[in-house]
């Protein structure tokens, strides 16, 4: 027989489980309720972001009419070259203006932000006080035309054969590396990596880096770029392919000069490392160990010396656009722009303003005065990879190199007696 009481129980309803179910009904409603404004405010009540009263085109005129300082520290560079950069981008027609939208200042000006502030698309857009989309598509189009002139202005000059005059002067340097036109090395540029690649891009610090590989001359412009190799790939590696595919025209020097390079990279007919086994950057000359005491190390000593000048690009260029130690995530192709775009600039700053800040802390003891244009100038010389890297071209750099360590060392000794 059932029990009467359980029979009660069962038919009976908690009253702690309605309560709980009207909390939850309530919650429910309640988030509902909310969302619903929320839609409301963001679709149907929306707040202008544009409110600042200072357009973007009249920051940048007020920028360019202001102090010149401002307009430095904003745009990594002078009034005048920020003038100058806009009119020659519209005379190569390589950037039109938006008519009554975005002027070509307001697009290079935020490119200039952008690489020279690390500044993200929305912190730009609320300077500019244009949308996002606007804000994209210019930055877009700015920076290829950046690039194109850089195609221009990325090049050595057509008649470099040698050391330029003001070096020829300097016993350290000649006759010894006369026929030397300029120095070779990579850089770490910092990189987005798209997802599954992050290994491929860690470089030996284990950062997510591009290995750029650049040429010099010593007038501390870049005359060559190779931008997009992966951070874990070696200097040899990036040099390999940049000379083993004609479409990257690589500008090889005239017969007979050579460009200086580190021990990262093979001997060849046209790349003069240091002797091996020896010591060679600056800092192991300091202190009781400041004096050579070897032929190699002599050599050594003023190659690492001359060579300097494309550490001394790299850290002038890094300084002035942060975003190249800091990459957003951009594609890898936009990267690629990014770095040819902040070595053109670099470039185009250095040969209309000499005096500019950066340069003058960077640039060392010595400032080649080179007052030849180098805009439109024809890439010189010709070679090949397997002409340059054949045992033959390999032992003829090495006695070469052999030579002007004796006669180096010779002339020191001579000199201290």
């Amino acid at each position: 027989m059932a029990d009467p009481e359980s029979d009660c129980e069962s038919g009976m309803t908690d009253p702690d489980s309605d309560e709980y179910d009207s909390e939850v009904e309530l919650e429910i409603a309640t988030s509902y309720v909310q969302l619903c404004i929320e839609y409301v405010q963001k679709y149907y009540m929306k707040r202008p972001m544009c409110t600042s009263i200072l357009s973007g085109r009249s920051y940048v005129i007020e920028v360019l009419e202001g102090n010149p300082q401002v307009c430095y520290d904003i745009f990594r560079m002078d009034k005048t070259i920020f003038r100058h950069l806009c009119n020659e981008l519209k005379r190569l027609h390589l950037l039109e203006e938006d008519t009554g939208i975005v002027s070509v200042e307001e697009s290079v000006g935020t490119v200039l932000f952008i690489v020279g502030h690390n500044a993200d698309y929305r912190l730009t857009a609320n300077r500019f006080q244009h949308s996002l989309e606007t804000i994209q598509r210019r930055f877009r189009r700015a920076l290829r035309a950046i690039h194109m002139l850089g195609c221009l202005i990325i090049r050595p000059d057509a008649d470099a054969a040698e050391l330029p005059h003001l070096l020829r002067g300097n016993e350290k340097y000649y006759p010894w590396f006369e026929k030397c036109v300029g120095a070779i090395d990579g850089t770490h540029i910092s990189a987005s990596a798209p997802s599954g690649r992050t290994t491929a891009f860690r470089d030996r610090r284990s950062d997510i880096t591009q290995n750029v590989m650049c040429a010099c001359n010593f007038d501390m412009r870049f005359t060559y770029v190779h931008s997009g190799w992966e951070g874990s790939a070696n200097d040899s590696r990036v040099m390999q392919d940049a000379l083993g595919h004609a479409e990257y025209e690589f500008p090889w020097p005239p017969r007979g000069s050579y460009y200086l390079v580190d021990s990262g990279y093979a001997i060849g007919s046209a790349f003069l490392p240091p002797h091996k086994s020896a010591r060679y950057h600056a800092q192991e000359f300091r202190g009781v160990n400041r004096q050579p005491t070897t032929p190699q190390e002599l050599f050594n000593y003023r190659h690492s010396s001359l060579r300097m000048v494309i550490e001394r690009c790299f850290g002038v260029l890094k300084a002035r656009f942060p975003i190249l130690t800091e990459m957003h995530s951009f594609s890898i192709s936009r990267q690629r722009l990014l770095v040819t775009a902040c070595c053109a600039l670099h470039n185009f700053i250095r040969m209309y303003n000499r005096a500019d800040e950066m340069f003058h802390v960077w640039e060392g003891s010595f400032v080649p005065n080179n007052d030849a244009n180098p805009v439109g100038a024809a890439r010189v010389g010709s070679g090949g990879t397997e002409e340059a890297f054949n045992a033959r071209a390999q032992r003829a750099m090495s006695e070469y190199r052999d030579e002007i360590t004796a006669a180096m060392w010779a002339d020191y000794i001579g000199n201290r007696a």
